[in-house]
């Protein structure tokens, strides 16, 4: 495993990030808790040191169960959770970035994840309503607290990131991946100039770069996928065939189309840690491995043209 300094702050962060949303219970389907604590603990094994999770995934069961499954080695891994929306008693999605309010989720996620302090506390999404410098100053009053260790914001604009990175936000997370390149213009151009942390999130596209899929793959009920553009119609059929020209890159290295698509995002000197949903401890296996994998720029720019970033 490949590790990396998150900005300036000591942080060592794996190269592949444990991300937690797909094993929340929500929005991805069917998920057995007993599965996510052995992809977890597999996962660590594996040095895979880092865990994204946010108080909306499963309405905190995603800090649940990482809170308990990484507890024996709390002091050995890196924990990022986030602030800003939240779900009510009657599971209705709140934003709330007033003081009172992060403060709160704060606390709440520290409970959950049975530690006392957080590693990387980031703006889950900004309230346009709410100034940014306001909710700097107050995620600095709970970095002077001891309980964050650093702040950082994602899918933040790149006028918000800018105002974010000025009042002591060090990192921003965002889709980028294959499918998802824009951002490469002004967000991730602009936290290399400032030399910011940048966390990749969904990598893989929701799993569409896996090559699992088929033209006639259905999703449960209530999984995301269901209303994703990219999972539908001739975008599907298209993104399908792309997938398939990848898959024979992938084959001709030696490695998963999956493993290609992640070494493709770490092949970025500006990307800090690809963010992969991992559900099983097989998957566990198979994106830890991308992080050895070292793709030269000819490979690196034939896989762009194939998606057409």
């Amino acid at each position: 495993m490949d590790y990396r300094s998150l900005a300036d702050t000591g942080i060592q962060v794996s190269a592949v990030c444990f991300g937690t949303w797909t094993i929340g219970g929500a929005d991805w389907g069917r998920t057995d808790d007993r599965d996510s604590a052995k992809a977890i603990a597999r996962a660590f094994d594996l040095g895979i040191t880092t865990f994204d999770t946010a108080p909306i995934y499963g309405g905190g069961h995603a800090e649940e169960i990482l809170g308990t499954t990484l507890r024996e080695v709390r002091d050995q891994v890196v924990i990022a959770t986030k602030c800003g929306p939240w779900e009510d008693e009657l599971g209705r999605l709140r934003l709330d970035l007033s003081r009172k309010g992060v403060f709160s989720q704060c606390e709440a996620s520290l409970k959950r994840l049975r530690t006392d302090r957080i590693d990387l506390l980031q703006v889950h999404w900004n309230d346009q309503s709410w100034p940014v410098a306001d909710t700097m100053e107050t995620l600095k009053l709970l970095k002077e607290s001891g309980k964050i260790r650093a702040f950082g914001v994602s899918n933040f604009s790149l006028a918000e990131l800018r105002q974010a990175l000025s009042g002591g936000a060090i990192s921003l997370q965002s889709q980028y991946g294959l499918l998802s390149t824009d951002i490469e213009r002004d967000c991730l151009a602009e936290c290399a100039r400032a030399g910011a942390g940048f966390l990749a999130y969904e990598p893989l596209g929701r799993g569409l770069l896996a090559g699992r899929y088929t033209a006639t793959t259905r999703f449960q009920d209530g999984d995301i996928r269901n209303t994703d553009a990219r999972f539908k119609g001739a975008a599907f059929k298209r993104n399908l065939e792309r997938v398939a020209r990848l898959k024979v890159v992938a084959e001709s290295l030696g490695i998963s189309p999956a493993q290609a698509a992640i070494a493709w995002v770490l092949h970025n000197p500006a990307v800090t840690t690809a963010i992969c949903g991992i559900r099983t401890a097989a998957q566990a296996v198979a994106d830890a491995g991308a992080a050895d994998i070292r793709l030269d720029d000819s490979t690196a720019r034939k896989l762009r043209a194939i998606f057409g970033g």
